[in-house]
């Protein structure tokens, strides 16, 4: 087979370096693009954004609080949020362009969260000429997986760490002075979490390629399983706002997303070792 149908694509191994950095750019250029119009999407609805999604894990109406007292009233404890809140309301903003930089802020992740899809295409389409080519068969099953683990870890920042963690923090008051949070502190936490959530619950898609090209092995993630729990305690406690409770909430479900990158690995490396075996008897 002629190597411009095993390199078909914009990225060729015989192609120089400043090349590939051409062709990156166009890859990133038309990313920006993509997350630029979306954002513009997402304003054009901005206040029913603020509304019901920005603001609203703020406030006691939202599912989650509501979620938590079944399971209270399911176990016979009872209500576990029992007052009414809405702490929205108390935000304030004390910088001039504190609440331009923040709608800005808040409009952009929104429209990177949106065009997420696009955007692994993108770097699927960069890289994947580069790959073999049963290896590129799988772009619609690596897309797919990509995004629907960033987006669960969205979601689970969204509708669990987000709401409970500024709840806790905002009631919690042990010297009775109260709490006063501008608006611009709030929305770079909520850019924080549902960012770096959404790229932390990729860890299996990243075993998933390491253990593909012969980096990991699922032997090294089970020996290294102390090691790299203190390194979930060191993520959970650089993108929480470094309380005890926040960093309890990330570590649990980081250590499941390890526990099972390590099934991802096994699964991996037991196909290629059969895969060898199977070439040496046909030798």
């Amino acid at each position: 087979m002629k190597e411009s149908n095993n390199m078909s694509g914009t990225f060729k191994k015989d192609m120089p370096f400043l090349a590939h950095i051409g062709e990156l750019r166009g890859h990133l250029v038309r990313s920006v693009i993509a997350i630029v119009i979306a954002a513009i999407g997402v304003a054009i609805f901005w206040e029913e954004l603020v509304e019901y999604v920005i603001m609203a894990p703020l406030k006691s109406t939202f599912p989650t609080f509501d979620w938590f007292n079944a399971f209270g009233e399911l176990t016979g404890y009872g209500k576990i949020y029992t007052g009414s809140f809405d702490i929205s309301k108390d935000l304030t903003n004390l910088n001039p362009s504190g609440q331009i930089t923040s709608q800005f802020f808040a409009v952009m992740v929104c429209g990177v969260i949106v065009s997420i899809p696009y955007i692994i295409y993108e770097i699927w389409k960069f890289v994947s000429p580069a790959l073999k080519e049963n290896e590129r068969k799988y772009a619609g099953a690596t897309i797919s997986a990509v995004t629907f683990f960033f987006i669960t870890g969205v979601l689970f920042s969204y509708f669990l760490l987000l709401p409970l963690c500024t709840q806790f923090l905002f009631t919690y008051d042990p010297f009775g002075v109260g709490n006063t949070w501008t608006l611009p502190s709030y929305i770079d936490l909520f850019v924080q979490l549902l960012l770096s959530m959404g790229v932390m619950f990729l860890m299996p898609v990243f075993v998933y390629f390491l253990t593909s090209i012969g980096i990991l092995t699922p032997k090294f993630l089970k020996d290294y399983r102390k090691h790299a729990f203190i390194v979930v305690l060191v993520i959970a406690a650089a993108i929480t706002p470094n309380d005890v409770y926040s960093m309890v909430l990330v570590t649990i479900p980081l250590w499941i997303l390890y526990e099972f990158s390590i099934l991802v690995s096994n699964n991996i490396y037991t196909k290629q070792l059969r895969s060898k075996g199977t070439d040496l008897v046909k030798k």
